[in-house]
């Protein structure tokens, strides 16, 4: 039984709520990999504590889980997290750099959010090899996991006002961004499968191509996403 309306777990409840053999909890309390508290003789879970040490560690919860179950549309939605990044055009760039820098100066989602960092991470990944994936598209995404206040997956789309060099694997500059901002890797690799996937397809290539000139570039990757494959 929680303790103090909720504050403190159980073992039993923090095995539940991970989807774990209680045994699982008890060995990382004596091996001190989960954060506890002593209460008088008693040793305690905070609830708080414990949530954050699963999302950085990107352990499932299974009270968030059955709350999307209960709209399935939303689990690992391309088109959702798109919605939520939000599509910008017309965005200044002369290298990655600046194309990095000045798309998250426009994003609301993140104006909480430390953006120095998250644009370090962004050029640290791409010092390790370029995410420009051919067709004058890339994916920016960082390497190590940022603890960013999101509910799920954000995917911006930016449309560069002129093409950059971005050393893309078919050497062409590029013009589109699609910049993932995921809460666990879970959602990272899947939202990088479906990307993978839509951008393959020659509707979404001719969209992209003529820079979402009607604006359907949400509807139609809604329509790609559903369709059978």
């Amino acid at each position: 039984m929680t303790d103090k309306a909720g504050m403190y777990l159980s073992q039993k409840e923090v095995a539940r709520l991970l989807g774990l053999p209680e045994v699982t909890v008890q060995r990382w309390i004596h091996q001190g990999k989960i954060p506890t508290k002593t209460l008088g003789k008693k040793t305690v879970l905070k609830k708080s504590e414990i949530l954050n040490w699963a999302k950085a560690h990107d352990l499932d919860i299974k009270q968030n889980q059955s709350a999307q179950a209960n709209n399935p549309q939303s689990l690992f939605s391309l088109t959702s997290a798109v919605e939520k990044g939000g599509i910008y055009v017309q965005i200044d760039a002369h290298d990655t750099y600046s194309a990095f820098e000045n798309s998250l100066s426009q994003f609301s989602f993140l104006e909480n959010e430390d953006k120095k960092l998250i644009l370090n991470e962004l050029i640290n990944r791409e010092e390790l090899a370029s995410t420009g994936i051919g067709n004058g598209i890339a994916i920016p995404h960082t390497r190590s996991r940022l603890h960013l206040n999101l509910d799920s997956a954000h995917i911006p789309v930016i449309f560069l006002k002129e093409p950059i060099p971005f050393n893309a694997v078919d050497k062409n500059p590029v013009s589109v961004l699609f910049m993932i901002f995921t809460t666990n890797v879970k959602e990272h690799l899947k939202m990088l499968a479906k990307l993978s996937y839509i951008l393959q397809q020659n509707k979404i290539l001719q969209l992209l191509a003529d820079r979402n000139r009607d604006g359907n570039l949400i509807e139609q990757i809604k329509v790609v996403e559903n369709e059978p494959h």
